[in-house]
């Protein structure tokens, strides 16, 4: 990993791409700003929290008690057809 960051901080081209960076976060930011996608997130969360769906529950009872899966789910198990 090193030799990649060395390789791209003596680039010539260097603050060219820094600068690039920069302009396209500033676009990024105002289509849609972070602040946005934090809330966004945050609603989420309050719907794993209190929502009706108890599953988020569920999983992390058996996280923290080491209780393994009894299935995976099926959007992971793309190798199972129905």
């Amino acid at each position: 990993m090193t030799h990649i960051a060395e390789a791209i901080a003596v680039n010539p081209d260097f603050s060219a791409l820094l600068q690039q960076k920069v302009h396209q976060r500033q676009s990024d930011e105002q289509q849609k700003p972070l602040q946005s996608y934090r809330d966004e997130e945050l609603r989420h969360m309050q719907l794993n929290f209190y929502g009706f769906d108890p599953s988020y529950h569920v999983a992390r009872y058996h996280f923290v008690h080491k209780i393994p899966h009894s299935w995976t789910p099926r959007y992971l198990a793309g190798h199972r057809h129905l």
